[in-house]
């Protein structure tokens, strides 16, 4: 899932940065079923099985009632979507057609692939047009109609909504790689925050005075000494509007004002700025680690496959370069190869958060999730800033029953970062598992709102929040 935004309003997709990409992207592309569906424990042995309840279908004229839909929607620019519910007594086939108040045009049509069982039924509708233009601050009305499997139409639902943006997010114009400690130590350097391995031209870092090997401390007020701080604040990061960047320069501390471009600007082509960077400096890890991870974001696996092949071999060995090639591996979905990488960096550094992350993850997905929850666990020891090591810690405790301590992990994960979806979804999975559904769709629906991969939310919302027969 590239970052979703939009230029002039039109919906576009950009790369995301290195951590962004190994653990948002390839994890929400590739979810495990247990994080999908709902999880029950099954009864005790020897217990009677009670009988399994019938479900009355309704065999008369269709009929849909109960519209939901927020008069007010307040939504990023470049990230907006909103729900839209209502209930039937039959399965049908449901059209939404959402209408401009200024233009009297139709601007959106989503439409059903199936026919949806009786029930609730919930649609999640990206705030673009057809042409995949970002819909505009305004007024729209909304058409909802529906259709049975012999064909016959209900009365329509009909209902309004202001739909009104917010700043879009920024982009850093700047790459940056985890100061972790074996790149800290080669550089001579105290560890933690991000260091800047490349600049853009002119841009927003370098106007304030940063410089190629500075390390970021602070963004907007916000701490990013671990790497899930760094996630965070990145997401919290407004366009267009002035913000404080904190760096050390060596043992100086010093501090800048800079204003980012939004999200939807291209990212600047770091890859000649790191060929030279390479040939100059062979051996220094934090620019290897850089010029591979930049690779990955351009969608070459192979390429970064390449580049670190070229490595040093002195390099390559380290904890670090092993979580790179794990990297590189999983991003080619050689789980096998993945896990052993992961595994080699993960015992000669029990500390390396990311890479005992990305265990966890790799072990997840060949469903040996049992194992992955230790290891989820102490990736989430060594950051306890990780958003993405609670959330997915708390998907791994789901499907294995442990639902409370999962509820713990999700609502962790939300408060460190309540713009990252899988907090809310994860917590969400986690109520209807121990039967609370209410409160476990109000949270999905929490996480759906920020979630741009509509493929996973469709099917989020079938397991999850529509009756299943």
């Amino acid at each position: 899932m590239g970052g979703e935004a939009s230029k002039g309003g039109k919906v576009i997709y950009v790369r995301r940065s290195a951590l962004m990409a190994l653990f948002l992207a390839a994890v929400s592309l590739t979810l495990p079923t247990w994080a999908i569906g709902q999880t029950t424990t099954g009864p005790a042995p020897g217990t009677p099985t009670a009988p399994t309840p019938t479900v009355r279908v309704n065999t008369g004229p269709p009929e849909i009632t109960a519209l939901r839909l927020r008069t007010t929607i307040t939504a990023q620019q470049g990230h907006a979507r909103f729900m839209v519910g209502l209930k039937s007594k039959t399965p049908v086939t449901v059209t939404v057609k959402i209408t401009s108040v200024k233009t009297k045009s139709v601007v959106r049509t989503v439409r059903s692939t199936a026919h949806h069982p009786q029930g609730p039924i919930w649609f999640l509708v990206q705030a673009v047009n057809e042409d995949g233009y970002q819909l505009p601050t305004g007024k729209y009305t909304v058409v909802v109609s529906a259709k049975d499997r012999k064909g016959r139409t209900p009365t329509d639902l009909k209902g309004a909504f202001t739909l009104t943006l917010t700043p879009p997010r920024g982009r850093l114009d700047g790459y940056t790689v985890p100061n972790l400690p074996a790149i800290a130590r080669q550089l001579m350097i105290a560890p933690g925050g991000q260091l800047v391995t490349a600049l853009a031209p002119k841009g927003a870092l370098v106007t304030a005075g940063l410089r190629r090997g500075d390390v970021i401390t602070a963004l907007n007020g916000l701490d990013v000494t671990s790497l899930g701080q760094w996630v965070a604040a990145l997401k919290a990061l407004p366009a267009d509007t002035p913000v404080t960047v904190a760096y050390r320069r060596g043992a100086e501390v010093r501090s800048g004002t800079i204003v980012v471009p939004a999200d939807w600007n291209p990212t600047p082509d770091y890859a000649k700025v790191f060929r030279v960077l390479i040939t100059r400096n062979p051996m220094t890890l934090g620019y290897l680690v850089a010029s591979t991870r930049d690779r990955l974001d351009a969608g070459d696996p192979d390429q970064a496959q390449t580049q670190f092949d070229a490595w040093p071999p002195a390099r390559a060995k380290t904890a670090v370069g092993q979580m790179v090639q794990g990297e590189i591996l999983l991003a080619k979905a050689d789980l096998p190869g993945a896990l052993a990488a992961y595994t080699r960096a993960t015992t000669t550094d029990p500390t390396l958060a990311p890479a005992l992350l990305g265990r966890g993850l790799v072990l997840s997905r060949l469903d040996r999730t049992a194992e992955a929850v230790p290891v989820f666990q102490a990736a989430v020891a060594m950051d306890p800033g990780s958003a993405i090591a609670q959330a997915f810690l708390a998907y791994a405790l789901i499907a294995t029953a442990q639902y409370d301590l999962a509820i713990t992990a999700a609502t962790q994960a939300t408060a460190l970062d309540p713009k990252y979806e899988d907090g809310p979804i994860a917590l969400g999975i986690a109520f209807i598992a121990i039967g609370q559904k209410a409160h476990g769709v109000a949270n999905l629906k929490k996480g759906f709102l920020l979630l741009a991969d509509q493929k996973r939310a469709d099917q989020l919302i079938l397991e999850n929040v529509e009756p299943n027969a």
